[in-house]
This record gives structure tokens, sequence and C-alpha cells, in this order.
């Protein structure tokens, strides 16, 4: 498994004309990150929760110590999924992953969990004991686009998350296209990710005119689209 790394994440909630005027800062200073195409790309995510949907209320509750699990690929290239597990522990989280194939993938969405009974990766067995112990099940899909910048140093990321949209028909999963209902009211996410510090001269470059930070969390937003 891979090894544990706390990382510090903030998040704030921008408007459209903020998010082009960051986007359009950001990109005469700092690299994209290796996923992008072009200037951003295309996320797809499956959220995991139990029938008592555990992780839904530990967020709504405001509990210090959450954790979510989910399959994720991107631009639509089905060749490389990820089972992966997030945790939010207070003030900082980290996540683990594990590469499946579709085919797995394809099992997990209709609960046939016994594909990973003699998996070796550390992950894919707690996935599949907390499956099997906690009646886990697919709930949501997260479909949105990224734009996404990297420097080394604090291993700082940054992200503008946009154009969300959720869905309960999980076996559309690995459908072409936008699908479900679109977040309203919020254009963009502006998320910055980092280890031990968060660089001066990159504190200065993410100012916007919002500062309020927020907890958003596109599961839960996922789950009120749909009613839960």
């Amino acid at each position: 498994m891979s090894q544990i790394c706390y990382r510090n994440e903030y998040k704030h909630e921008i408007s459209q004309k903020n998010q082009v005027i960051l986007t359009s800062r950001l990109r005469k200073f700092l690299k994209h990150d290796e996923n992008s195409v072009g200037n951003s790309y295309s996320i797809r995510s499956l959220y995991f929760d139990t029938i008592y949907d555990e992780a839904y209320w530990d967020k709504e509750d405001g509990r210090s110590y959450r954790e979510k699990f989910r399959i994720r690929y991107y631009n639509n290239d089905c060749s490389f999924i990820r089972l992966e597990k997030k945790v939010k522990d207070g003030a900082v989280g980290y996540k683990q992953s594990a590469r499946i194939t579709k085919e797995t993938a394809e099992q997990l969405i209709q609960k046939n969990y016994a594909c990973l009974a003699d998996a070796s990766h550390p992950l894919l067995q707690e996935f599949y004991a907390k499956c099997k112990s906690q009646c886990m099940e697919p709930k949501v899909i997260i479909t949105y686009e990224r734009e996404a910048f990297a420097y080394a140093p604090g291993n700082t990321r940054i992200t503008l998350d946009f154009d969300m949209h959720a869905s309960t028909q999980v076996s559309s999963f690995f459908h072409d296209g936008r699908i479900g209902i679109r977040e309203p009211g919020i254009d963009c996410v502006l998320e910055v990710k980092f280890d031990n510090y968060l660089p001066l001269w990159i504190q200065n470059l993410v100012q916007t005119e919002e500062t309020t930070s927020t907890s958003h969390s596109k599961y839960v937003i996922g789950r009120h689209l749909n009613q839960i």
C-alpha cells in the first residue's frame, strides 16, 4: 500500500469571474499537472457508502475523522482506473489508491465484491472486508472538469474544479458524456493542497476577493442533488 502522507487542504468556492482571473494568473507562473490534456481534464468518480450512509452522515455531523471509498478514472480513459480511500482527520488528510481493471470496476458496481476476495493489495483487501462487514454499496457518480497546477516545493497542488454533475444511476459510470444533475449556485471550487508548508508567493498567487473557506464535499452535494 502507498505510504500515508498527511496533507493540508483548503477549499474556496469562487465565482466564474474569479476563476478566469485565477487561471490566467496561475498559467503564467505554474505548470499544469501530469493529468492535464490541454488546460483541463475530466474526472469521474463513483462513491461507495454503507447501507446506513455512514460516510454521508459523518460529514453532515461534522465528525473529525472521516473516510470515503471511490473508484475513479480520467478523460474517459478506462485503461487507468483506481480504487481510492480518502481520509480526513481534523485539519489534515491523506489518500491511498490501488489500480483496478474496468472488469473489476464493473463487478464492484454490481456489488459482486467476491472479485476482490483474493486481492493482494492491502487497500483492496480492506475495501473487500468493509464491503462484506458493513454492506458497502455504490451510491453516486460525480463528474467534473479540473484545471490543476503543481509546484514541487511543499508538494503543492492547486486545482480549480467546475461543471460538476451528479447521478445515482451507478450503472452509467462508464457512459460517455455528462450525466446527472448539474451542481447549482457554485461556479468553481478552488483547492490548495500541500504537505508541511505553503510557499508565501503561492499564498499570494491564489488570493481572490472571495476568501471564505468552505467544507465543500462533492459526495455530499451529489447526494443532496439526488435527494440522498
